[in-house]
């Protein structure tokens, strides 16, 4: 049996649907940005403008030009900007300065059963700034000028590690593995106390397409950030959340599976993919500290 009031109401729904899709159409075409060929006496350039007017677009480009020049080139300052915008006579002149950008330091605390100590973690790298400038001439005086700076290098910081000294019993927990990412071997000899150890394969994986594909989001099966101190174990032999400590590695989390990672084999985090290479596949002792 047909159901007119149920067509009726499904055909309204349809129709305020495609009147919003619409809506948003039109409000992305408003908004959307031009790009803009200028054509100069000495220079063609393109510029991109939400600008309506050619007012706008001069105010964008902070040029103003003589209301004698704008007759004589046949431009009202209140019609759209055009495709194509040839302005006879304006020289443009354009200057470009780099600087570097200071590495930013930063310091982090981490735990050591060896005495205090300070060490160069990363040295960081400086970061490349270019300063630009555009300036326009008319008739030989300055009718304008642009100034604006784009990074074309970013930093990265330089991390000073600072070691404190914790007793020969310590353990870290679970949150501080997480937080210190890697607790090396170098800093802690294995612990006292332990469940069980086992002798286990081990290989390396870092938290990129290299190791995990190219849709690889960096983070394990049980959400953790993939990286140093997460490590991929078979849940049939170490529990997923488990602490740990690695022989030749540290302390690290239980935190990631994978297809070839079954029985006796431990894959565990690094950086990046040499640090994988170095490393290598090798026999070490695995401490599982709950």
């Amino acid at each position: 049996m047909s159901r007119p009031g149920y067509r009726w109401r499904t055909f309204s729904t349809i129709s305020a649907m495609l009147m919003m899709l619409l809506v948003v159409l039109a409000a992305t075409a408003a908004g959307a940005e031009a790009l803009i060929t200028v054509r100069a006496e000495n220079d063609t350039f393109q510029h991109p403008t939400s600008a309506a007017t050619l007012r706008e677009f001069f105010d964008e480009l902070n040029l103003q030009l003589p209301i004698d020049y704008l007759k004589k080139q046949g431009l009202n300052l209140d019609s759209p900007v055009p495709a194509e915008l040839s302005l006879r006579q304006l020289v443009v002149v354009r200057l470009a300065e780099r600087e570097l950008i200071p590495a930013p330091l930063r310091y982090e605390v981490k735990p050591t059963q060896h005495p205090g100590h300070i060490a160069v973690r990363d040295s960081g790298q400086e970061g490349v700034r270019e300063w630009r400038a555009t300036y326009f001439f008319l008739a030989g005086e300055p009718v304008g000028e642009r100034h604006f700076s784009l990074v074309l290098q970013s930093p990265s910081p330089r991390i000073i590690t600072i070691y404190q000294q914790v007793p020969p019993d310590y353990v870290p927990s679970y949150q501080q593995i997480l937080h210190c990412r890697h607790l090396s071997s170098r800093e802690f000899k294995p612990p006292l106390r332990y469940l069980r150890k086992l002798t286990m394969e081990a290989t390396a994986y870092e938290p990129g397409p290299t190791s995990n594909g190219k849709w690889s989001t960096g983070y394990t099966a049980i959400g953790l950030k993939a990286g140093p101190g997460v490590v991929a174990v078979d849940p049939r032999v170490i529990p997923l959340r488990t602490r740990l400590y690695i022989e030749n590695y540290g302390y690290a989390i239980a935190g990631d599976v994978g297809s070839a990672i079954k029985g006796n084999r431990i894959d565990l985090g690094f950086t990046t993919v040499d640090e994988c290479m170095r490393f290598g596949r090798r026999k070490v002792i695995v401490y599982v500290l709950d």
